[in-house]
């Protein structure tokens, strides 16, 4: 939630409704090309368990896990299964992004950069380590890089 309002708004929101799901949408300039960006934030506290309301209707994944939360990581793999069997692999026609979050907490990192790069490789994803109380522009590059990677795919 903090990655997706810090991309829409370019403020940061420390606290959040965990629980809270919602779609919101932007009109970007990505490479001097319009687009219509409609981002879901899911809200999966049990993991991706009932995740078909989403697999059908997005063109691109963005797994996101906190670099301090060792736990959070396990989970992305969870969701890199899901969606490797879904779409026949990370690197088909929907293009999944992972992302390392909460670069700004690096004193606390239990999850090292070399794991996260070891996890997308496994699974053929772009990887990135983003924070959202941070600059603006690492994330919006993320989500443009989303869109980059949905052209090349079709």
């Amino acid at each position: 939630a903090a990655l997706t309002v810090k991309f829409l708004t370019k403020r940061f929101i420390s606290e959040y409704d965990p629980d809270l799901e919602d779609t919101y949408t932007s009109e970007e300039l990505v490479d001097q090309q319009p687009v219509l960006l409609k981002v879901m934030d899911t809200a999966d506290q049990d993991g991706p368990v009932n995740c078909e309301r989403y697999l059908r209707w997005a063109s691109a994944f963005l797994v996101v896990y906190s670099i301090e939360d060792k736990r959070s990581f396990a989970g992305c793999r969870r969701y890199l299964d899901v969606l490797a069997a879904h779409g026949g692999g990370c690197a088909r026609a929907r293009p999944v992004l992972l992302l390392g979050n909460k670069l700004d907490m690096e004193p606390y990192r239990q999850v090292t950069k070399a794991e996260g790069l070891s996890l997308a490789a496994a699974f053929g994803c772009a990887f990135f380590e983003v924070s959202a109380c941070l600059g603006h522009e690492a994330v919006r590059h993320v989500f443009h890089e989303a869109v980059r990677e949905v052209r090349r795919a079709a």
